[in-house]
């Protein structure tokens, strides 16, 4: 897979530091998604792992509160609306609307070196003091 690039404003590019393997992955692996997943094989290639941490790498130019090189964790669901669908605004972001997941629904995952995604999708900052 090509490295990503800023394309939107609010994209960032994190360099993946670690990558958490659950059990939707091995899902994937066995088959048991594919249905669900890639039905029509249009999906692969694509790179696993939506549960991630790393370091941001490059952003995009209304990206202010975050630079290269801050430690950021990242939330396993990007949500296409922003956080402002009902579900996000009452705090169950897991069921966003328009929401995709790294690796999923999105061909780009986390088992890689570089990951774009939106400043939208940061958990945290800083993880050093966990």
């Amino acid at each position: 897979m090509p490295d990503p690039k800023i394309e939107k404003a609010s994209d960032v590019i994190v360099k993946i530091g670690a990558a958490g393997v659950c059990r939707t992955d091995l899902h994937i692996i066995e088959g048991v998604w594919k249905h669900i997943q890639d039905p029509d094989g249009t999906l692969l290639p694509c790179v696993m792992g939506h549960e991630n941490a790393g370091w941001v790498e490059d952003v995009g130019k209304d990206v202010t509160e975050y630079k290269k090189g801050d430690p950021v964790i990242l939330h396993p669901l990007i949500s296409g609306t922003g956080g402002t669908c009902l579900d996000c605004r009452r705090g169950n972001d897991m069921h966003a609307a328009a929401g995709a997941f790294p690796g999923l629904s999105i061909k780009e995952g986390g088992y890689s070196e570089l990951l774009k995604t939106s400043v939208k999708n940061f958990k945290f900052k800083s993880f050093q003091k966990f």
